[in-house]
Parts: structure tokens; sequence; C-alpha cells
């Protein structure tokens, strides 16, 4: 009898270790899910874009590309113009205008900046960018939010703008501005 107790332990054996291994499977799946979503969410809600072209809005598929394009050409600027293109209501001008791209930042992000003296860069928490896309010629400068101050920059890399424009939810394409960036030659 104790025998015929061992054949069937064995027999068993096997099974209670693929039903063992397949509840571990599944549970590192559904871990693996849950962050894999987590993360997509997560990333998601860190910002919000906005883009109006001739005073629609538009659907933006990859608004973190879009955000980081805009740092770019931020980052890009070798003027800080705050002094002269910052007044009293152009942040409220710019976003009652024809067509801009606004991005909110749920946690500020860090970029770099010239300073006013334009003497050097200084690091910058930013929480919010207006870029204005204006139809007939270059934007003439990005602003940024930093906490209260606004602050704004110009004399951007075209190839930091020709990367934006290529950008399909903007539909810059066939304006003849734009598409003079896309004629720029590939990278430098």
């Amino acid at each position: 009898m104790e025998r015929r107790t061992l054949v069937n332990h064995r027999s068993r054996a096997p099974v209670a270790a693929d039903v063992r291994q397949h509840m571990r499977t599944l549970a590192m799946f559904f871990t693996a899910a849950g962050l894999i979503c987590g993360f997509t969410s997560a990333s998601a809600a860190d910002l919000e874009v906005r883009v109006v072209r001739d005073k629609q809005d538009l659907l933006i598929t990859h608004p973190e590309r879009v955000a980081t394009k805009l740092i770019a050409i931020a980052e890009s600027c070798s003027v800080n113009s705050t002094a002269y293109a910052v007044s009293g209501n152009a942040w409220t001008r710019i976003l009652a205008s024809d067509s801009f791209v606004h991005v909110v930042f749920s946690n500020p992000r860090r970029i770099w900046l010239n300073d006013r003296n334009t003497q050097g860069r200084e690091e910058r928490m930013i929480q919010e960018v207006l870029f204005p896309l204006p139809m007939d010629g270059d934007p003439p400068h990005i602003y940024l939010k930093a906490g209260k101050e606004i602050v704004s920059a110009t004399k951007y890399d075209p190839y930091a703008l020709r990367e934006l424009a290529l950008e399909d939810d903007l539909r810059l394409r066939g304006l003849p501005r734009y598409d003079l960036l896309l004629n720029l030659r590939g990278k430098r």
C-alpha cells in the first residue's frame, strides 16, 4: 500500500510543478502589464499639449515628442529676449491668437537657457511652454513660464524648428515658411 502511495505522489508531482510554474508566469505577466500601463498613463498625465491652427484645436498623437521638440527649440536659442518681448499681456495675447502650441507640465521640466546678459547658460525649471506659429513668417520668440516669471528666448536653431515642422499633427507642411525649413539639408 505504501508503494502505491509513492507512485501516486510521484505521478502528481509533475502536474503540481506545471501548475505552480504557470501560476508564477501569470503573476509575472500581470505584474508587468500593470507596470507598463502605470508608466504609460503616468507619462501621458505628466503633460498637456494644446495645438491651435487657424483657430481650431488639433489632435496630437505624440504629445511627449512635441513637448521634447519645443524644449529643444528653447534650449537652442542664443538670445534671452525677456526684456523686450515679454509685456504684461504677451502670454494672454498669444493664447488668443490663431495658431500656437501650448504645453503644460504637471511636474516642472529642467532646461538650460541663456541668462539675461547672454553671458552663459542657466538652469531653469519650467512649467509651461508657449510657441506662436505664424502662418507667414518665423515664430519670433518662444515663451516659458518658470514659477510666476515669464521668460522668452529667440534666435533658435532652424534645425530645431525644422524638427517641429516635421510633426504631421501640426499641419505646417505646405506653408511657404515651413516648407523652406523642410528643404534644409539633413541634420548637421
